[in-house]
This record gives C-alpha cells, structure tokens and sequence, in this order.
C-alpha cells in the first residue's frame, strides 16, 4: 500500500478541515439557538442531523483515503455522501431557524436547498449502483438522460416555489409550512429509486448477496421514512438513517474489495512466482565449468516485471548471454517478457548468430503483437568459451561494463541498433569483442542507473561504476552485491519505480588456459 503524496494529503486536510467547518458551525449555531427554547422534536431532530453530520465526515476522509492509497473507485459515491451531508446540515439548521422571524429568507434558502438534496441524492444513487454493476454506459444512456431531464425539472420546480410557496412556505414569523403540493417535490426521487428497485432485481447477478441488501435497503427505507415524514410531521429522520446506510454500505462495499483484493494479491504471487521460476536461480549455474563465472539479480518493481535475464548453453563451446527490458509494467509487459525469453532461448539453440535470431524474433513479435505497442531493448551475446571470442547485438539497451584485469570497470559505448518490436525487417548489428582470463562483464537495465531517492535524483551509472569498482575483481556475486548496496544506500526507503535487473560474468580462460 502506498502513502499519501502531498498531494493528496492536500486535498485530504482541506476535506478534513470544510467537513469540520460546517459541524462546528452547525454545533455552535445550536448552542446560540438555546436548546432550552427549542421544542422537543427540534432537539432529537438536530441531535441526529449533527450525529450524521459527524459520520458523514469520518466516511469522507477515510474514502478519500482509500481512495489515495488503493486507488479505490469512490467517485460518485463521495458526491452521494456530500449531497447527504448537505442534506443533514439544512435539515439542522432549518430546525434551528424556525420560528425565528428574522432569519426567513435564510430559512427558505435552507429547506429549498434540502428539498434539491432529496432528489439529487436519488440521482447519485442510481448512478453508483450501475459503476457497482459495471453496466456500458451505452445500455444505460436512455436512463440517464431520463435522470437529468428529470432532475433538471424537479429542481426547477423547487426553485419556482421561492417566489410561489405552493410546496412550503416560511411566514412572517419565520415558521416554516409544508403546502398541499409539498408530495410533489419527492416523485423524481420516488421514481428513481424504483428504477433502482427493478435494475437491482434484474442485474442481481452483477453483485454479490450482501450488497444487494444494502442497496435495496438504501433505496426502500428512504421512501418509507419519506412517506412516514409526509404523514406525520415533525419528525425528519430521512438523512439520518441515509447516512446510517451509508455506513453500511461502505463497509460491504470495503468485505467486496477486500476479498477481490486478497483474490487478486494471490494470482500476483502466483504470476510472481512463476516469472521468477522460468529465470535462472541455481548459482553456479554450471558448477562443473571452471571456464567462467555467473550471477544474476532481478527485483520486479511490482508483484511481476517486465525485465529478464537468461544463459544458456549452446553447445560445450558457447554460451548465450542475455538480458531484455520490457517497455511498460505489470502482467502485460511480464507476459511480453515470457513470451521474448522464449524466442531469445529458442532461436540461439537453433545456431542463429545474435543478429539474426533478433532480426526473426523481431518479426514474429510484430505479427502477433503489433497492436499492444510494446516493445523489448536486449543485450544479446553469444561467447565461445574456448577463446574468450564473442559477438553480441544491443538492440536500444544500456551500455555494457567491463573490467579488465587489473583495470577498473568502464562503459563500453558504441552506436545501438534501435529496439525489437519497434520496426518490421529491422537488421541488427552485431559487434565481436574479446574476454582475457580475469575480466569481468556486466549489464543491466535502465532500472538501476535510473534510481531515484527522495530528491527525484537518479543513482546514474557514475556511482554505479564506483560501486562496480569498489568490489574490484572480486567473485560476481559479490560485484552485483556491491551495486546493491549503493543503490539500497542511495535509495534509501523511496518508492521503486522500474525493475532493477543485472547479470556478471567474469572470465577465467579456456579449458587450457
């Protein structure tokens, strides 16, 4: 899980701080009011209105949260919980403003305001169960343009009612009337919470069993609690037990994606360790070849890496050495990496010289994968162990380093060819280069020098090389071990954005050296 950046924590401290503005102010308008002078139903009606004011808050921030760290799609179930806060603070302040002559036009302004909240807390309803159920926006356009019209109307309406009162009125005396026509103001938010209804019960096998609960309870209690409050007034507990819902709704909603997470956490590990098990672990590699010496690391950025690396034996006389950095991240580029290490193996077992088992490789991935616009830098080599002699082909990856015996590391750089999976027919050049007993090679991908810490500042293949050098000539596990540690040091306890891949090896001659 990942922390907030300061972004983020930004936008979370500004909804802390509103949301606890208008509590306060709530709070503090009740305490001026004198809940001595109040009548009894305005007490319990206020007290519950704050309550859910409170809740309304703490759901809030711990969406935004969720949001920050899971990238949780909270969207428009936020707007629900805003209209619903909005709703319980006109709701308490209208209570508090009753009867109080000199606050009418504030009054109507307030209950105006909490009728828009009714239907517009229907709408947002609707809305949220159809993201839940994933349904095409195409299937549902009809619906929504039902939705908008009809909440263009419904708001309409209630803003006609300030000059007319034929849903309330609030007399001279600053005491607020419900009007015969008052039933009116709630058909858009009936008529949407039955469409609710009939697409919860016609998509149910869209979501799980608890949640149909929760949203049928949603979409039923508000209208009984309507219908009881039109009945009887006096008592408005509607955005009370809204907000108590939508409690409810979170946490089930929260089981949902916990259960798809954990889910989906085990296919990673799965995925993991099975990208991890088609590259080579056993180190010595080839315990009974005294010849040469290899050792390789990889650390995915996530739970799964786009990078590989691979040797092989071609034959008692050659070894293929590799390694390939996938563009992009995740299972897609970890999918792409399998797919190219397959190839890469394959077609230098069956004796193509680096270039041309690029060039083919190339070609197929083309064919196949075109479309995903991915493609793969390699540093490809083929050694003949006898000599030390080989060819290598680096197809847009980073410049190799090489020791010299009784030197220190330095960069190999020569013009690349451009990247497999880039251009149909590309040809690749090859470049033939030398190993004497005691030297050492090693490459890597851009994720290494391309480190960052907290200074967004890179590692660089300066300090690299520093690192290289520091272990000097010493056995290969112990130089990719140095590069390790400084890049650790460097890093420190920053984020990890790219894989960071490498591979040594050293020369030691011949069979007759």
């Amino acid at each position: 899980m990942k922390r907030l950046d300061k972004k983020n924590k930004r936008i979370l401290v500004g909804a802390l701080l509103t949301y606890a503005f208008f509590t306060v102010l709530t709070l503090v308008l009740f305490i001026v009011r004198d809940a001595k002078t109040l009548p009894v139903t305005s007490v319990i009606n206020i007290s519950m209105d704050m309550i859910g004011m409170i809740m309304g808050c703490v759901l809030f921030v711990t969406c935004l949260i969720d949001v920050a760290k899971t990238g949780a799609n909270y969207r428009i179930y936020m707007y629900l919980l805003n209209v619903v806060f909005t709703g319980l603070m006109t709701d308490a302040m209208a209570w508090m403003a009753d009867g109080i002559s000199s606050l009418r036009i504030c009054n109507i302004l307030i209950n105006t305001i909490y009728y828009m909240c009714t239907s517009m807390a229907a709408c947002l309803f609707y809305l949220f169960i159809t993201t839940q159920m994933k349904l095409g926006e195409k299937r549902l356009l009809n619906m929504r343009r039902f939705l908008d019209l009809g909440l263009i109307i419904t708001i309409a309406v209630i803003l006609i009612n300030i000059p007319f009162g034929f849903l309330f009125t609030v007399s001279e005396d600053g005491v607020y009337k419900r009007e015969l026509l008052s039933p009116l103001s709630n058909i858009y938010g009936y008529v949407t919470m039955i469409a609710a209804l009939v697409l919860i019960s016609k998509e149910k096998k869209q979501l799980e069993r608890y949640k149909i609960i929760t949203f049928l309870l949603y979409a039923l209690l508000p209208i009984v609690v309507s219908i009881f409050s039109t009945v009887v007034y006096g008592l408005s507990i509607g955005y009370p037990v809204t907000m108590c819902i939508m409690l409810l709704m979170y946490c089930i909603i929260n089981v949902s994606q916990g259960r798809a997470q954990a889910a989906n956490a085990r296919d990673m590990e799965v995925a993991s360790a099975i990208q991890l098990g088609v590259l080579p672990r056993i180190f010595p590699p080839f315990p009974e070849r005294k010849e040469f010496d290899i050792y390789a690391y990889m650390d995915p950025a996530k739970e799964v890496g786009g990078d590989f690396y691979d040797f092989f034996l071609i034959d008692e006389d050659h070894l293929g050495l590799v390694i390939a950095d996938v563009s992009g991240k995740g299972v897609p580029a970890a999918l792409f990496m399998m797919i190219t290490k397959a190839l890469v193996k394959t077609r230098c077992l069956g004796g193509d010289s680096p270039a041309e088992a690029l060039y083919k490789i190339n070609n197929q991935l083309l064919a196949s994968t075109s479309d995903l616009g991915m493609f793969v830098t390699v540093w490809l080599a083929v050694i003949e162990i006898s000599s030390g002699r080989g060819v290598s082909v680096n197809a847009g990856h980073e410049h190799p380093a090489i020791l010299r015996h009784g030197g220190s590391f330095e960069l190999v750089e020569y013009p690349h060819s451009p990247a497999v999976c880039v251009l149909e027919d590309m040809e690749f050049a090859e470049r033939e280069f030398e190993m004497k007993s005691g030297d050492v090679l090693f490459v890597y991908t851009d994720g290494v020098p391309e480190a960052m810490n907290h200074r967004r500042e890179q590692f660089e293949t300066d300090r690299m090389l520093k690192a290289l050098n520091d272990a000097g000539d010493d056995d290969t596990k112990e130089i990719v071990e140095s590069v390790k540690t400084a890049l650790a040091d460097y890093v420190a306890d920053a984020e990890q954005f790219d894989d960071i891949t490498m591979l040594c090896f050293k020369y030691h001659g011949g069979a007759g050296s």
